[in-house]
């Protein structure tokens, strides 16, 4: 078989760049081999303090990723590309990297380099604290003794700066776009920012925030009860200040741990709440409409969720004002199986299966029973068709003369798609122990597998104990498979839990 083999040129639009400078080239690649060229993808390094950063967004185009590019033999692409200096000091700056095929041979790979100058960089300004919230510099507010750091954007290279008697500061630096603020200074805020530095950067004003002291509160709630991935949501801010001082440039920061079932609390749908922040006057509830696009993750999560902290720009995190809520995402379908074993080798295997464990499967809705099977002679069971989103137990009822070792019942996170099964391994051991006991299902929930129908959930935040219940009332029936009714609008607060699935590690969802 042929390997693929590609050319992989790389010209700079001029001779040498400034450090404040996009540094802009072209990747030209051309298939010499003979046969086509299919998938190629690009591999930067960047190990060195020299490497350029090419951001991920527009970044490498086509070449970033599945499915690549095909070129055919004789065939050639050009992708103009444009990149940030990674080291300030550094006289040079290099992009090299690797181009991969489908199959992921190395087809070809590139390693060029551009001159880089200083550019002169020069900024003075004064720092305050805003002791009346008012966002703007007043007679007396000057900060002396303040310490800033400049920190470059695309390395950890810091200029530093102290402010005099009335507060001035002045930095020398390259010139370039840096991170300033996000400390907490003599009991200060500085809110966080990105400012440039050019040749001459006059009257930048830093400010120092009071601290919240509890005054700011938040909630949120989806105004829809459950939603479609790709569909809008909007989402009701509720922000109030108790305190005697307006709160100025409250802004919000959401998804910190980045799972893909959650909104970003980015774009222009957000609004101030996402760019320079919003003023609550003293003793004001403001609320904001906020808007995003459902991710396509919360499908088979079951969910979208929403989870923000409120405050200045990433300073004090901690005692920002927080919030959360979610709204179903119907549709998805899920698998749960698992093994009761005396024993587990070390590819998770059960040794000594115990057989005849009954196994009821229960959620947080308002009928609870969602399924119930028993373990087969070698101690397995399954559920499958289970509605992902709801916080899921499973209780575990063994036959005299055994008990469960450890938790009983034990909290599972359920997930799809179904073909990706939750795997619950649970240890058993000789002897006896009272027996858990199992919620009841109501009796308003009717007869085995007749579904509830979501649309009968109310709309907006339930809180803990609302939502639409399965409609489920399910008997024991060994290892077959068990469908239950659809889970309404989801209640479980958002916080971490026990996950035992195939990843077998705790997932923190806020």
């Amino acid at each position: 078989m042929q390997r693929s083999r590609v050319e992989a040129t790389v010209t700079f639009g001029q001779g040498s760049y400034r450090t404040d400078e996009d540094v802009r080239f072209t990747l030209k690649l051309k298939n010499i081999g003979e046969t086509r060229a299919v998938g190629l993808t690009v591999f930067q390094n960047i190990l060195e303090p020299t490497d350029l950063v090419v951001p991920y967004d527009p970044g490498w185009g086509p070449l970033k990723g599945k499915p690549g590019l095909t070129l055919d033999p004789g065939a050639t692409y050009e992708l103009p590309v444009s990149g940030k200096v990674r080291d300030l000091e550094k006289a040079t700056a290099v992009v090299r990297g690797v181009v991969f095929d489908e199959t992921g041979f190395g087809a070809g790979t590139f390693n060029s380099e551009v001159a880089v100058t200083k550019g002169a960089g020069h900024a003075a300004g004064v720092v305050f604290g805003d002791r009346n919230g008012n966002g703007v510099l007043d007679g007396g507010e000057q900060l002396a003794g303040v310490k800033l750091t400049l920190r470059y954007v695309h390395s950890g290279s810091t200029y530093t700066a102290t402010s005099d008697g009335d507060g001035k500061f002045a930095f020398d630096a390259p010139a370039a776009d840096y991170y300033l603020g996000g400390e907490v200074t003599g009991g200060w805020l500085i809110p966080f920012e990105t400012v440039h530095i050019g040749p001459d950067t006059k009257d930048l004003l830093v400010r120092g925030a009071p601290p919240l002291n509890g005054a700011l509160k938040a909630s949120m709630a989806f105004t829809q009860r459950s939603y479609k991935p790709g569909e809008l949501a909007h989402v009701t801010v509720t922000l109030s200040n108790s305190g005697p001082i307006p709160l100025t440039g409250i802004a919000a920061a959401c998804n910190r741990i980045g799972d893909g079932y959650m909104l970003n609390g980015r774009g222009p749908g957000w609004g101030d709440l996402a760019a320079g922040g919003v003023t609550i006057a003293p003793g004001q509830t403001r609320t904001f409409d906020v808007s995003e696009t459902v991710p396509e993750a919360a499908f088979n999560r079951g969910y979208v969720a929403v989870a923000c902290d409120f405050g200045y720009r990433e300073v004090d995190i901690d005692n920002h004002a927080k919030a959360e809520d979610r709204a179903a995402v119907p549709g998805a379908k899920a698998t749960v199986v698992g093994d009761v074993a005396v024993n587990f080798d070390n590819q998770g295997r059960p040794q000594q299966g115990v057989a005849g464990v009954k196994v009821v499967l229960v959620s947080d809705q308002d009928c609870p029973v969602a399924g119930e099977q028993t373990t087969d002679a070698n101690g397995h069971f399954e559920f499958h068709d289970v509605v992902p989103g709801p916080a899921y137990q499973l209780y575990f009822l063994p036959p005299q003369g055994w008990r469960i070792k450890y938790g009983n019942p034990t909290a599972i996170n359920v997930y799809g798609p179904a073909d990706h099964p939750a795997q619950v391994m649970i240890q058993a051991e000789p002897g006896d122990a009272p027996l858990p006991a199992v919620p009841a299902q109501p009796a308003s929930c009717g007869k085995s597998g007749t579904p509830t129908s979501p649309d009968a959930a109310p709309a907006g935040n339930q809180g803990p104990g609302g939502g639409q219940g399965s409609g489920s009332g399910l008997a024991s029936t060994g290892v077959d498979a068990l469908t239950f009714g659809t889970l309404g609008l989801l209640t479980l607060t958002l916080g971490a839990f026990l996950l035992l699935s195939a990843r077998r590690r705790r997932r923190p969802t806020s």
